[in-house]
């Protein structure tokens, strides 16, 4: 499946670019992100596991039906010879008016460096029970799952 998209010269740019097609319900902008092959997967907080773009299509579109908010608690990330591991705690909003979190989740995205740039190729979340986020235990890098 061939698409005209861009460049992306660093991790931190699909990552920003992540946060804002989640953000603004943007799902065009957030396939676009992916790798373009059928292996890349997606396992969300409650389990389901997403293969290839079809499947994360389907699996995006209620997640893109409303504003995604992901609040960085902490992160950590490994690079090595053109792949890089980001492992993060996030706090999740579903509207820009809520202040309080929904619930908290730990992601890890694998982000594969090819042709066309950094894309994303897996990417695997697991909600985290609430009493954890203020444990010293997170502050540290607790490791990819």
């Amino acid at each position: 499946m061939f698409r005209q998209t861009r460049l992306f010269h660093d991790v931190d740019e699909v990552l920003e670019n992540w946060y804002l097609a989640l953000r603004d319900g943007d799902l065009e902008t957030a396939l676009s992100l992916w790798f373009d092959e059928d292996t890349i997967t997606c396992i969300l907080p409650d389990g389901v596991r997403l293969t290839g773009h079809r499947e994360l299509r389907e699996g995006f579109k209620d997640l893109m039906g409303r504003s995604l908010n992901l609040d960085t608690i902490t992160a950590t990330s490994h690079s090595y010879l053109g792949t890089t591991f980001v492992d993060s705690t996030e706090a999740v909003r579903f509207n820009d008016t809520s202040v309080e979190p929904k619930f908290f989740i730990h992601m890890t995205i694998i982000l594969v460096q090819g042709a066309m740039g950094w894309r994303i190729a897996h990417m695997h979340t697991s909600i985290v029970d609430s009493q954890l986020i203020s444990s010293p235990v997170l502050s540290g890098d607790h490791g990819f799952h």
